[in-house]
Order: C-alpha cells, then sequence, then structure tokens
C-alpha cells in the first residue's frame, strides 16, 4: 500500500512539474535584446560615400564659373521628362516626370549633351563630378559640378513592424536606421538572424548581422547601400504558432491538468483507505 502511494505521488509531482515547466510566462527569452556584448569596443565610425551602381538614378547641377550661365544649362535638366533611353541630344532621361537628372544605364554609363558617354558606376559622386569637370572645361568656363542620389532606398522584409521600401532623404544611413524606418522588429523576430543581400557586379552579395552583439558596426552591411534587401528571420515561436494547431498548446495543458488531478485523487483515496 505505501508503495502505491508513494508512486502515485510521485506521478502527481512529475505531472505538476510538467504542467508548470509548458507554462510560456515562466520562460525567459535571453536572445530579445540587442546590443548585449561588445558595447566597450565601440569606436569611430569613417562615413565611406557609396559606389554609384547600375540604374541608379542621379542629379547632376552644372554651374558656371562666370556670368554665362547658359553655357551650363543645357547640362542641367529640368522636371517634366518622361522618356527613358537616350534622346535626341544623346541625354539620358527619366521615366519618372517628378525626378529630373539621369539614369545609369545597364553598362554603368550615362549620357550628357556634346560630351557623350561617361563611366559612371563603381565611382563615388565626387569622381564622377571630378571626371564631369575634366569633359567640361571646352563647354563652360570654370565648371562646378555637383551630383545627388536621386533616390536612396532599400527594402526590408520579414518580421519588422512596417516592411516594404525606405526612401532615405540621404545616403548616410545604415542598418539600425532602416529597422527605425520600419517600425522595429516585431516579437517574433530573430535578433541573431537579420540577413542583408546586395548587388554587386551583378552578383548578390549576403551579410548576416547578431542584433545582440555590437560588433555588426564594423560589418560592411552596417552602412547601407542603394537597394540593399534586408531580412528579419522568424523565431520559434512564430514558426510554431504557423505550424503547429492552434488548439494544441490548451488541449495538452487541459491533458496534463487532468492527469495530475487524477493521480492526485488516487493518491488522496489510498491515503484514506489506509
Amino acid at each position: 500500500m505505501k508503495q502505491k502511494q508513494a508512486f502515485y505521488l510521485f506521478i502527481g509531482i512529475i505531472s505538476l512539474s510538467l504542467l508548470t515547466s509548458c507554462d510560456p510566462q515562466k520562460r525567459i527569452n535571453h536572445d530579445f535584446n540587442y546590443f548585449q556584448k561588445g558595447l566597450d569596443s565601440i569606436q569611430n565610425l569613417p562615413y565611406l560615400e557609396p559606389k554609384l551602381k547600375e540604374f541608379d538614378m542621379i542629379t547632376i547641377q552644372v554651374i558656371a564659373g562666370s556670368l554665362r550661365q547658359e553655357d551650363a544649362a543645357l547640362f542641367n535638366l529640368s522636371a517634366g521628362v518622361t522618356t527613358v533611353g537616350t534622346s535626341n541630344t544623346g541625354t539620358s532621361l527619366s521615366a519618372n516626370p517628378s525626378i529630373a537628372g539621369y539614369q545609369i544605364d545597364i553598362d554603368g554609363y550615362i549620357v550628357m549633351p556634346k560630351i557623350g558617354k561617361i563611366k559612371a558606376s563603381g565611382l563615388t559622386k565626387q569622381e564622377l563630378a571630378n571626371s564631369i569637370t575634366t569633359k567640361l572645361v571646352d563647354e563652360v568656363k570654370n565648371p562646378l559640378v555637383i551630383i545627388k542620389l536621386s533616390q536612396f532606398k532599400v527594402n526590408i522584409l520579414g518580421e519588422v513592424r512596417r516592411p516594404g521600401v525606405i526612401q532615405f532623404k540621404s545616403d548616410k544611413a545604415n542598418i539600425l536606421d532602416a529597422i527605425s524606418e520600419a517600425g522595429d522588429l516585431t516579437e517574433f523576430g530573430k535578433r541573431n538572424d537579420i540577413l542583408l543581400m546586395r548587388l554587386v557586379n551583378n552578383k548578390y552579395e549576403t551579410f548576416k548581422i547578431d542584433l545582440r552583439r555590437i560588433d555588426f558596426f564594423n560589418s560592411p552591411a552596417f552602412q547601407l547601400q542603394q537597394n540593399d534587401l534586408i531580412y528579419v528571420a522568424s523565431n520559434n515561436n512564430k514558426l510554431k504558432a504557423v505550424n503547429v494547431n492552434p488548439n494544441f498548446q490548451r488541449d495538452y495543458s487541459l491533458a496534463l491538468t487532468t492527469v495530475s488531478t487524477l493521480f492526485l485523487i488516487l493518491n488522496t483515496v489510498a491515503i484514506l483507505r489506509r
């Protein structure tokens, strides 16, 4: 009889322990917080001017170093341009009427009036400005060339609150800026599994980012580039939610409660019959 009582008591304790351990409120996800390691290793981060790429849209402003600004006007496109490709004057035109500028073609060139094709992809804005300035010396007196990116955008997908395309007013943006603009990660986003895909020389380079460790500040993926793609993977809680019967947790808890109660009743009856 005593052995049966001990057995029933043991089963009851085990059942209650299992029920308690399955309570999601008791679990602590230590991977939820950012910047857990390496805060003391943050150093000055140099800003690297991004390289221009194929299909980038840029504006080019040419200013003459004299009163004859009409000499420079030919190279300054105005809004309202609606044709893609090369015009009769040899100008690369924008497909978006609201954006005036030059679009870098698939081969990495722009075409400007009178001076023709100019290599643009692979250069920084300043390097391209220097190249154009050299070609304009016979057309404009003491030309000043200013180049800006008309659009600087990245795509962010996965477990963020506002996935989609993010357009920045400046090309000086980093991965944290993108996450902030997307409303931060959801509770289902894996802090240690952020994927960034970047098109370089017609091939995608991939980078993995772990937001728990501060060393991602030193990653080439920290500073964003035009058309980067960011994907935040789902954690196990989300995967279970979409792949498991939504009633499983309720049924499982109910079964454990029933079993525990049954064994406690049997143990109590056994004690009373003693």
